[in-house]
């Protein structure tokens, strides 16, 4: 029996890599990469090309999203900001994750997907960032299935609620290459090893005894 299709949202980043690799396991996966206008987006665009290369996916589009970036919010008005995603300004885009999502939802619909699947990871130590995206998911799925009752999309989010450990130990068991990822913040051609996304990246590699081979290529 042929596998149905799943659209995976990526950001190029690890956990993507991570939920491409759960993703294809079950389905025919397609890729989606938005370009967001984020510091490291050549950087991150390159490892989603790199991810592609290894899943061969059915399809999969770099599709422009710049505008978002116009919605921005100043920092002095949106409180300290301290993202450990590959986006510092991730806390500064209004319902950004929302926004994402919808338009995933419009390609899983072009390729007749039900399914898409997010790499949202949040250290269960976060209670407040773990229920509310949660949520936010669950709500998502319902206005979906409202506005698309004919082909209803539903967003799975294998990562929620993992430990950045148990995300770098699941990626190794399924033999991923973590060298088609980029975490950094910084529009660097090496990772900088000292922004917030950088230190967490290390955090995990640590905690799972492996290495990053981001790390051996910067010797």
């Amino acid at each position: 029996m042929a596998k149905a299709p799943a659209l995976i949202l990526s950001s190029g980043g690890l956990h993507s890599l991570v939920a491409a690799g759960i993703g294809s396991r079950e389905y025919r996966i397609a890729m989606l990469f938005i370009k967001d206008g984020r510091e490291s987006e050549r950087h991150a665009q390159a490892a989603f090309e790199r991810q592609v290369a290894h899943f061969k996916p059915m399809k999969y589009w770099a599709v422009d999203g710049s505008l978002l970036r116009q919605m921005t919010m100043p920092p002095e008005s949106a409180g300290l900001v301290n993202s450990t995603c590959s986006d510092p300004q991730s806390n500064l885009l209004p319902t950004r994750e929302l926004q994402f999502l919808a338009i995933a939802a419009g390609f899983a619909r072009q390729i007749h997907a039900q399914t898409i699947l997010w790499g949202a990871q949040y250290d269960a130590k976060q209670n407040d960032a773990l229920a509310r995206n949660m949520e936010l998911v669950q709500v998502l799925n319902q206005l979906l299935e409202i506005v698309s009752p004919e082909a209803p999309v539903v967003v799975k989010t294998p990562l929620m609620g993992l430990e950045d450990q148990q995300v770098i130990e699941l990626g190794y068991q399924m033999a991923l290459p973590f060298g088609a990822s980029w975490t950094c913040q910084m529009p660097m051609d090496h990772p900088c090893m000292s922004c917030p996304a950088c230190t967490r990246r290390t955090r995990a590699f640590r905690a799972a005894q492996l290495t990053d081979p981001l790390v051996v290529k910067t010797k």
